[in-house]
């Protein structure tokens, strides 16, 4: 094995597999603990030890004032320039629509070159190889229900949809003992991440108004009452409805939860890609490669690593026998 710690991320090669495992949000939670993608690493290290290839950690923060977002596209210097104030300023409405696509912004010319350095350098290693799993983290949130790990596929050419959906099921045949096992403790995850998410609602708005939060927390509101309002019962929606408060939002939620599926893969449930400017711009045309994205939930990262690691080494061996 080589290591190599370069500016921004690490790399760990295990020579002889076209193989690379690439973790982009690893870094430190700078300012919100939703600024990384907790325990993405982890997994993507024992998912490494057990098929080798190399493996691309970042560990600089995702935030756009400290650090570098891979997963966004490259701004040009006058755009990363003139959108630093509002950074500075905390303008959220402005900050939201940056952060959809760009990786970073710069105070000056000379802050701008380092950034675009790291960035260059972090795809550079990702770049020569045939197979690319981008790992992240998703939220235990009800928008993602049924999904404990959700996967995006960037190769239509080399491989269809409909042939990873076939390895999909037969993953999920394979392990349904297990996912009905940590039902209520997926459900349980979920439950406490929706809590966490009014906790902080209200710590920001000191209210509970959608037309008073910020575009980040009434998007999150507002995608997990397509799943609460699929799912929970008549009357506790009926309450929500006719009084928006937080009590009976959890209620909602919580009669939704005794409603949802046993949790299982998923093929993009929620994650289409539609954000991963710095794939798209550093991995396109595909041609012969294979990309996936896999977004894995909070709930499996942290509690179940090993699994995850396991189902994963799965579906390669599954993507290589194609």
């Amino acid at each position: 094995m080589e290591c190599y710690f370069r500016k921004g991320y690490s790399v760990y090669d295990e020579k002889g597999k076209d193989l690379v495992l690439v973790c982009p949000h690893s870094g430190p939670a700078l300012h919100a603990v939703s600024a990384r993608d907790d325990n993405s690493e982890t997994v993507a290290s024992l998912l490494w030890s057990e098929v080798g290839g190399k493996l691309v950690v970042s560990n600089i923060s995702r935030s756009r004032l400290y650090g570098v977002d891979f997963n966004r596209d490259i701004p040009s210097l006058k755009i990363a320039i003139n959108a630093h104030s509002s950074f500075i300023s905390n303008d959220q409405e402005k900050m939201n629509q940056y952060m959809k696509k760009y990786a970073w912004v710069a105070k000056n010319d000379q802050e701008y070159e380092e950034k675009l350095k790291v960035y260059q350098g972090f795809w550079a290693e990702v770049q020569e190889q045939k197979y690319v799993i981008l790992i992240h983290r998703a939220f235990d949130r009800m928008k993602f229900i049924p999904s404990l790990m959700d996967i995006t596929i960037f190769t239509e050419r080399k491989i269809q949809k409909k042939k990873v959906q076939e390895i999909i099921t037969k993953i999920n045949t394979k392990y349904f003992d297990f996912f009905r096992k940590i039902e209520g403790d997926y459900k349980n995850a979920i439950m406490a991440e929706t809590k966490r998410t009014l906790l902080d609602i209200l710590r920001v708005h000191n209210s509970f108004d959608l037309s008073k939060m910020d575009p980040n927390h009434r998007e999150t509101i507002l995608k997990d009452l397509e799943k609460i309002e699929r799912y929970s019962d008549r009357i506790s929606l009926n309450r929500l409805r006719s009084n928006f408060s937080p009590g009976n939002y959890l209620e909602a939620v919580k009669y939704a939860l005794e409603k949802v599926p046993i949790p299982e893969i998923t093929l993009e449930n929620v994650f289409d890609g539609a954000s991963a400017f710095g794939p798209k711009r550093k991995l396109f045309p595909v041609k012969d490669r294979v990309v996936l994205q896999i977004e894995p939930c909070l709930f499996l990262n942290f509690w179940h690593p090993q699994m995850a690691a396991k189902i994963l080494n799965n579906i390669i061996t599954e993507l290589e026998n194609l």
